[in-house]
């Protein structure tokens, strides 16, 4: 099990295409609930300027776009990332969630729907309130 299939799993969700804000927070609430699932190789996350951050995310989606399973493209309305799958990388994705466990699977789709419901704004300020630690390095105002 690879830190990627988790990552494609996500992006394979009915709410993509995903922002870099909904991603990461996403794959950090899963890490953090369902640690057993994952296992060790999965992303580390640290403070940053909007709260829990791991550079790998984007390095491994860069990865898997250059592979032609992920789709990276801005939002004309906001100049955001945007974070989608291939028809290649739906077929990757399916496969990889038939290798993970399903327990994790069902936890990240529902972190996902969650998330994909609330504003930018709203979703960091959840998350400092349920990890108020890794608000110390935030630029976030509310």
């Amino acid at each position: 099990m690879l830190r990627r299939d988790w990552l494609l799993v996500a992006l394979g969700s009915p709410e993509a295409p995903l922002t870099p804000v909904q991603l990461q927070k996403s794959l950090f609430l899963l890490a953090k609930n369902r640690s057993t699932d994952v296992g060790t190789g999965f992303y580390k996350f640290a403070p940053y300027h909007y709260g829990p951050f791991c550079i790998d995310i984007y390095l491994d989606a860069e990865n898997l776009e250059a592979s032609g399973l992920v789709a990276i493209s801005s939002n004309p309305q906001t100049q955001m990332k945007e974070y989608s799958l291939t028809d290649k990388g739906r077929l990757a994705a399916q496969t990889s969630e038939n290798s993970l466990p399903k327990t994790g699977t069902q936890y990240l789709r529902k972190v996902i729907t969650w998330a994909s419901g609330l504003t930018f704004s709203q979703l960091v300020g959840k998350i400092y309130e349920l990890y108020p630690e890794f608000r110390k390095q935030s630029v976030f105002q509310r």
